[in-house]
């Protein structure tokens, strides 16, 4: 089970700059904005990673690509950054 997890985690890691490369794309070339840029870029996260899931033969595991894919696909879009610090409180 940890090994299946740190494969996910790994697969997640190689596959966020393709996915940020591809929500870059969208952003110059498409007049995608706002609500739909993060549904394109997790789209294409959890793409894929379902490819790259078919591609090397782990199709039992492909939901858990699909996940590593959704991850990928929150952070090019920058899900992590959506809480700011507060200036005020120190």
């Amino acid at each position: 089970m940890q090994n299946e997890l740190l494969q996910v985690l790994a697969i997640a890691v190689v596959i966020a700059p393709i996915t940020t490369g591809f929500t870059e794309i969208f952003k110059r070339y498409t007049p995608a904005e706002g609500k739909l840029l993060p549904v394109l870029s997790i789209g294409t996260g959890i793409l894929l990673a379902c490819v790259w899931a078919i591609a090397f033969g782990h199709l039992p595991l492909i939901g858990a690509y699909a996940m590593a894919g959704l991850l990928s696909g929150l952070s090019s879009v920058g899900v992590y950054q959506i809480v700011k610090p507060n200036e005020e409180v120190k």
